[in-house]
């Protein structure tokens, strides 16, 4: 005959109830390896989801639509399609005067030169061009009426040799006044008898380029 089973032992947990143990922290120690391992794991994977998912403080600003447009460069001449002096009939010592004024009528700042073209002499030998004196000065703005700059000399010398000259830069808007003086030095002993009936002509080009 089996000896009687005694009460006093508690219950043992089946397999089955394994998964629904509660371990309380002595119970982890004594715990299986496998389950102490699986209860790490647990919360090493829950450490990674906490620090995944923290809160970032973030800021965002947005601009409206930017609107690029090209500026625009224009010479405005005042004697445009116009000789800026005509002189006939000049004799030894004597000279001729013109102004033209030049304004960079474009919204944008621009370097301005000045050169001649289309050059021809009648007869072409000698030249009259080559005896005439050209002196151009820069009056500053034609608006001035006080405390003004005073005037600037960019060319003096023969007509016909006159090159390309820089007259510096001009802001949007900006006006100058330029005076042309043509001169006929005088020779002595009869030396001008080749010039006469001679004629000369000779167009003048502005040119703007961006600064």
């Amino acid at each position: 005959m089996q000896p009687a089973t005694s009460n006093s032992h508690s219950p043992r947990l089946s397999d089955s109830d394994d998964s629904k143990a509660v371990f309380s922290p002595a119970s982890m120690l004594t715990a299986s390896p496998r389950r102490l391992l699986l209860v790490l794991g647990g919360l090493t994977i829950a450490t990674a989801a906490a620090v995944g998912s923290g809160a970032n403080f973030n800021s965002t600003s947005a601009n409206p639509g930017t609107l690029i447009t090209a500026g625009t460069l224009v010479v405005t001449d005042s004697q445009s399609g116009a000789a800026i002096l005509t002189a006939k009939l000049m004799k030894p010592g004597g000279s001729s005067s013109g102004a033209v004024n030049i304004e960079n009528g474009g919204n944008i700042p621009a370097t301005f030169t000045l050169a001649k073209a289309g050059l021809s002499d009648t007869p072409a030998s000698p030249a009259l061009s080559a005896k005439l004196v050209l002196e151009v000065k820069d009056l500053g703005d034609p608006a001035c009426v006080s405390s003004c700059p005073a005037p600037v000399t960019v060319y003096t010398g023969a007509l016909g040799a006159m090159g390309t000259l820089s007259l510096g830069a001009f802001v949007a808007g900006a006006t100058h006044r330029y005076t042309f003086t043509v001169s006929f030095p005088e020779g002595v002993n009869g030396a001008d008898n080749a010039y006469e009936g001679a004629a000369t002509r000779v167009e003048y080009v502005w040119t703007a380029t961006q600064s």
